[in-house]
């Protein structure tokens, strides 16, 4: 029985004993030794119905999740510590106002019967139902509206930056006991991802340690070294100004980072990115729609701290220039969720011959869905051109898909036309690896007329006409 997920093994033992085979590996006796009989499990503990209790494990008090992993069920630990992360987890409070908004922005145009309009839909008033179910033709359009409303209140929360979940300090700790007790590399492996999320990074190198002792070979153990030779000192502090020159660090997804003029970063490879100070953090974007975030040492590393770049330290290497110029500040508009019925038939096309950027950001992600990308560049120019970070890193999306598109020409017109050099259109420009999208396109096109030669020839027909 695997103990950390509940799932049965089979265990084949051949040559009397000399080799085991279990889930498609075998095992080759090395070194023979004597071993104890293996403990009955106590009547009425994990182990004594170990499918059944990781079974109900979702159910468990965590009195019982504690008790199981103290026996040394795995997955027992690893559901107490989820469970104490859903209790620490806030939440979400609904914002009627916003709700109410998105709900009469999908209501608009719609002809409601009088019981329903002043609010009567929104507060589900017996009239109003009563209204709409005497005319079923007639309640399908608010009602296709609302759920709309619904998925984009749902969208929008999900796109939401979310605050770290802070777990408290004495069941922290209580987890770090229990991997000391219990040491496993998940479950010890998820304590310090725990840890390091409530900001308690001592503690976390302590459960990344007994994880990397206990087998752990994944990325996380190969910044330990250099955590643990941080001492007391891995104290992250708020950043007033960027860095400047390069830094360094052992693996992970970026191992350069080299700070230069107007917050530019390079990280290899000819690509170059935006950093800038926001409530402390050293935040670099990047191009999944986030941010690489940062917190500076006290001897002047930087510690990684979002998910792509957690336990990393940069060290500076002493190279690159002694200071930069500052960072350069962007004019970015958020996109508005002003297309509620962006998703019904028409209502995209309707928002965006209304110039609702919702409409046309709706429109450009169908089209590139399809493989017209040429078409969806159309709309993610209108978005950009309103300065909308979404629309022009969606259009250079559209260039290294099509040969057709030209961001590189757009975004350089649309930087030209704003004339204050602060349009986002200019940042996205400034950013962009154009070398590695030319390569890109030029390896598409080449892989496409592959295809092609290979492609068998017509047959011909040996039928005489």
């Amino acid at each position: 029985m695997n103990l950390e997920y509940g799932l049965p093994s089979e265990l084949q033992v051949r040559d009397r004993g000399r080799s085991v085979k279990v889930d498609g590996t075998r095992y080759t006796l090395q070194a023979p030794a004597t071993c104890a009989a293996a403990a009955t499990p106590a009547a009425g503990s994990c182990l004594a119905d170990a499918a059944a209790c990781l079974d109900n494990r979702r159910d468990a008090t965590p009195i019982a999740l504690e008790a199981a992993c103290r026996e040394g069920v795995p997955g027992m630990c690893l559901q107490l510590a989820e469970r104490w992360r859903e209790d620490a987890t806030p939440s979400a409070v609904p914002d009627a106002a916003a709700h109410k908004a998105l709900l009469d922005a999908a209501l608009a145009g719609i002809e409601l019967p009088a019981p329903c309009r002043e609010g009567g839909f929104q507060d589900q008033t017996p009239d109003c139902a009563a209204a709409l179910e005497a005319d079923p033709a007639l309640q399908e359009q608010p009602i296709k509206a609302a759920m709309s409303a619904m998925l984009d209140e749902a969208i929008m929360s999900l796109a939401a930056p979310s605050a770290p979940i802070v777990i408290p300090s004495g069941q922290r700790q209580q987890l770090l006991q229990l991997c000391q007790q219990v040491p496993h590399e998940r479950f010890c492996a998820r304590v310090a991802e725990l840890a390091w999320e409530s900001g308690d990074h001592l503690q976390a190198v302590q459960a990344l340690a007994l994880s990397c002792a206990t087998g752990g070979e994944g990325a996380a153990c190969v910044h330990l070294p250099a955590l643990q030779a941080l001492g007391p000192s891995l104290q992250p502090q708020p950043a007033v100004a960027l860095p400047c020159g390069s830094f360094h660090a052992d693996g992970g997804l970026m191992d350069t980072l080299e700070f230069g003029d107007a917050g530019l970063v390079g990280v290899g490879w000819n690509n170059q990115l935006r950093a800038r100070v926001e409530d402390g953090d050293i935040r670099i974007r990047h191009d999944k729609g986030g941010d690489f975030v940062l917190r500076l040492l006290p001897g002047g590393q930087l510690l990684g701290m979002d998910t792509w770049t957690r336990y990393q330290v940069f060290s500076s290497t002493g190279e690159g220039p002694a200071s930069c110029s500052a960072p350069k500040q962007y004019t970015v508009l958020p996109l508005p969720q002003d297309c509620p019925q962006a998703r019904a038939d028409g209502g995209a096309e309707l928002c965006c011959a209304q110039g609702r950027l919702q409409g046309c950001n709706v429109l450009g992600n169908r089209l590139a869905m399809s493989g017209k990308w040429q078409q969806a560049a159309d709309h993610y120019v209108t978005v950009c051109r309103a300065g909308v970070r979404e629309g022009c890193e969606n259009l250079v999306s559209a260039h290294e898909h099509s040969a057709q598109v030209d961001a590189h020409a757009t975004l350089e017109q649309l930087c030209e036309a704003d004339g204050s050099g602060r349009h986002v259109a200019c940042d996205v420009l400034e950013t962009g690896n154009w070398s590695a999208l030319e390569l890109g396109r030029a390896l598409q096109k080449a892989m496409q007329e592959a295809a092609l030669d290979e492609a068998p020839a017509p047959r011909t027909s040996n039928h005489k006409r």
